[in-house]
């Protein structure tokens, strides 16, 4: 993905998202309001798309996630690029 977040942004989120529909938007899934819930998950429109998603990337239930959820602790101090489990050259995570 290539969004790039900063801490700026995400500082006041609980939960930060990128949004895999529109591939440009990021929200705060803690804020988000549930339209649905069903014995396996949640549902919502996103508020960057307006799209219909729901949760059950995270349980596994489908291989295609809506969104992906952003570590905060992974965000570089410098504002750049998020980690995102990068591996250098001699086969080392980064971060």
């Amino acid at each position: 993905m290539s969004m790039r977040h900063t801490n700026a942004q995400i500082a006041g989120m609980f939960k930060p998202a990128s949004c895999n529909r529109c591939r440009n938007g990021m929200y705060d899934i803690g804020t988000v309001e549930v339209t649905a819930r069903y014995t396996d998950c949640s549902v919502w429109r996103t508020p960057c798309c307006k799209q219909v998603v729901d949760d059950r990337g995270e349980t596994g239930w489908t291989t295609r996630r809506d969104y992906e959820v952003i570590d905060k602790s992974r965000i570089d101090p410098d504002d750049r690029m998020p980690w995102r489990g990068q591996v250098d050259v001699f086969g080392m995570w980064r971060g």
